[in-house]
């Protein structure tokens, strides 16, 4: 979570972006406006995206963003 809020305030902007949706995304979830399917399926969609793989240009950020989301996911 702290590498997430890291990157959503310093990351390349493609991974701010990403880094500040998944975490409006968890607290959608922890607030209970999500259920726990809906929670992952929006996770799961940050990271699968093709505009993603056309964005990244920093291949390790790029990881450690995947990281940090199939995490979160995981955790819910």
């Amino acid at each position: 979570m702290q590498q997430l809020h890291e990157l959503a305030q310093s990351g390349p902007p493609w991974a701010r972006e990403r880094a500040q949706m998944a975490l409006a995304i968890m607290q959608q979830y922890e607030g209970g406006g999500i259920s726990l399917e809906e929670y992952q399926e929006l996770m799961q969609d940050l990271i699968r995206s093709d505009v993603l793989n056309s964005q990244a240009d920093d291949q390790d950020v790029k990881n450690l963003l995947v990281s940090c989301v199939m995490i979160g996911a995981k955790l819910a």
